[in-house]
C-alpha cells in the first residue's frame, strides 16, 4: 500500500508540530562551535594581509614616489610632485585601478579613464609621468570613484 499525498502531508505537519513543542519546552539547539568542519570556511585561518579580506591591505606610509592602491583607496591622498616626474602606481587590491583627473572624468562619462596613470592590474605595478602643468589635480579611480586624492604639481 502506497502512502497518499494527504498522508505524507499529515505526517509532515505532525512532525513539525512535535518538533516545535519540544523546542518550546526549553530544549535549545546546540551552540555552533568556532570551527565546524562541516561548515565551509568556518575553520579557515585568514592572513591579515590577504587582499581578499576587507581591511587586509594596511599600507601605512607609501614608498617614495609611489601611489599605493589598497582597500579601494589611494595612499597617500595628498601628493606633491614635480612636473613630468616619474612615479609608480602599486595596485595591492583585488580590482583594476587607474588615476584619472576629475577634469577628464567630467568630459568623458564613458571609457576607461586613466589620463594621469593607466590601468594597473591587481598585484601589479606600473610607472607613469606626473602632469607637466603646475597646479592642483583632484584625482579618482575611473572605475571606483570613491577612491580620491589630490596631486599638487610644483616646479
Amino acid at each position: 500500500m502506497r502512502p497518499t499525498r494527504i498522508a505524507k502531508l499529515t505526517t509532515a505537519a505532525a512532525l513539525s508540530a512535535a518538533l516545535a513543542t519540544v523546542g518550546g519546552a526549553g530544549i535549545a539547539a546546540a551552540a555552533p562551535t568556532a570551527c565546524d568542519p562541516n561548515a565551509p570556511g568556518s575553520c579557515d585561518k585568514y592572513d591579515p594581509h590577504d587582499p581578499f579580506v576587507p581591511g587586509g591591505n594596511k599600507v601605512g606610509k607609501a614608498p617614495a614616489h609611489t601611489i599605493v592602491m589598497a582597500d579601494f583607496a589611494f595612499t597617500p591622498t595628498k601628493i606633491t610632485a614635480k612636473p613630468g616626474e616619474t612615479w609608480t602606481e602599486d595596485n595591492r587590491d583585488i580590482a583594476i585601478h587607474n588615476i584619472s583627473s576629475e577634469n577628464y572624468l567630467n568630459k568623458h562619462k564613458k571609457g576607461t579613464g586613466g589620463d594621469i596613470a593607466a590601468d594597473v592590474s591587481p598585484g601589479s605595478k606600473a610607472t607613469f609621468k606626473m602632469p607637466t602643468k603646475p597646479g592642483k589635480y583632484k584625482v579618482v579611480c575611473f572605475y571606483h570613484q570613491n577612491m580620491t586624492a589630490t596631486i599638487t604639481i610644483k616646479k
